[in-house]
């Protein structure tokens, strides 16, 4: 897994907007991840055992968000 995987969390209900995440990296026992509640972005954290579970946490795709950061400011550097 690589930093932007946007992954789908089936314990969370329809409903809910924290079913899906983006994935940060890990610290320590912990995974972060990205999660939009309230349309706001907030850091969230699950134990990395849970989260090794592919039924309970999906990979559904990858975020651009970041390389377009990394572009940004690569493109900075460069001026």
């Amino acid at each position: 897994m690589r930093k932007g995987t946007i992954i789908r969390n089936h314990w969370a209900g329809e409903n809910n907007p924290t079913r899906f995440c983006i994935y940060l990296g890990t610290s320590g026992r912990y995974v972060n991840v990205l999660e939009l509640a309230n349309g706001k972005l907030r850091k969230g954290q699950y134990y990395k055992s849970t989260f090794k579970d592919s039924e309970k946490f999906e990979i559904v795709g990858h975020s651009k968000g970041f390389e377009i950061m990394k572009n940004d400011l690569k493109s900075l550097l460069e001026e």
